[in-house]
């Protein structure tokens, strides 16, 4: 993980790299034809020579601290090219690409708005029994409250433009939080307005609110939570449980296939243990794959065919390269085939 201003990123640096590359190729600025993970760091074609154009990945950005034999140490987030030598942050590289020579304050800018660095949740405490002196050895599950879930009972327009109608929100009991408080690591403040998205488990108690601010890509979750599949308490509400349903990466894909007729679940990541023992668990027949077309999509997408093993049929879902399924209307998305 690497930091920008002394805090952590809420994302990779895969998943820096990738975005960059999608956002530069809006402004008809095409660099990083090919991103390559290799063990601590990461390839790709440099864009400080031959106009972004390499043929050949020569440059990298470390993914860990390195301490070479001198005892020099390269932090998370250095950025070298071998052809050109060029030594760089990873802020300076994004102000480049995007035409600045700020040092890297461009950069800073760019990460922290789509990538907003946060600490925890500022958040009413909850009160844990850890008194292991007594006989009681189930403890009470802590959910959010009716009365917190309530305040958050608005329908934004910004999740109605993301294609989810207002029977699945109402469904989902999906929010807005016109005041969501963030305090970093130094103790600042950061006050964003955010889409909530109630996290249940089976029984339909609510353990956290998950959050997607509308100003920027940051999906926040409290520290420290187990996510489990989202959406199986709805799932359970159903008349008749599913023969097949989709598995997606993020609630806004999930809530997009159950806007579009089909259900589905998120992992909200790429899985866990405990995720693919609770989809092993699920009582359908068919588990089909809608993780995103990339190279974190095909990591999840292979682990959980290793696990699911035999006890489901599990297939793919043929999405193109550089979307995700709320990126497709309803008549593409109707249109996609499925692979094994």
């Amino acid at each position: 993980m690497f930091t920008v201003s002394g805090m952590p990123i809420l994302a990779d640096e895969m998943e820096v790299l990738t975005e960059l590359k999608s956002q530069l190729a809006l402004n008809g600025i095409y660099m990083f034809k090919s991103i390559k993970p290799i063990t601590n760091h990461i390839q790709f074609s440099c864009p400080f020579h031959k106009d972004g154009q390499e043929s050949k990945p020569s440059c990298g950005i470390t993914t860990v601290d390195v301490k070479t034999g001198d005892g020099h140490i390269t932090k998370a987030g250095t950025v070298h090219c071998f052809t050109c030598q060029r030594v760089c942050s990873l802020e300076e590289m994004i102000s480049y690409c995007f035409g600045k020579n700020d040092f890297g304050a461009f950069g800073t800018q760019w990460l922290k708005k789509n990538f907003l660095t946060v600490q925890y949740e500022n958040r009413q405490e909850i009160d844990l029994d850890l008194d292991r002196g007594k006989k009681k050895e189930v403890r009470t599950k802590n959910y959010v409250s009716e009365e917190e879930l309530d305040s958050y009972r608005y329908v934004h327009p910004y999740i109605l433009n993301r294609k989810i109608t207002e029977d699945v929100i109402d469904f989902f009991d999906v929010g807005y939080d016109r005041d969501f408080v963030l305090k970093s690591k130094n103790g600042k403040e950061y006050h964003l307005e955010c889409i909530t998205f109630p996290v249940r488990d089976i029984t339909g108690g609510t353990l956290f609110i998950a959050r997607r601010c509308i100003t920027s890509k940051l999906f926040h979750y409290p520290h420290g939570v187990i996510k489990p599949l989202y959406g199986i308490y709805e799932l359970s509400l159903l008349e008749k449980y599913p023969d097949e349903i989709i598995v997606c990466e993020s609630i806004i894909n999930c809530l997009t296939c159950w806007s579009y007729g089909k259900y589905a679940v998120a992992l909200n990541g790429t899985s866990t243990p405990e995720q693919i023992q609770e989809l092993k668990k699920l009582p359908c027949r068919k588990i089909i794959l809608g993780l995103d077309p990339d190279a974190a999509g095909n990591r999840g997408r292979e682990k959980i065919k290793k696990y699911i093993g035999n006890s489901k049929i599990v297939t793919d879902l043929i999405i193109p390269e550089g979307k995700d399924i709320n990126d497709l209307t309803k008549e593409e998305f109707d249109n996609l085939k499925e692979g094994l």
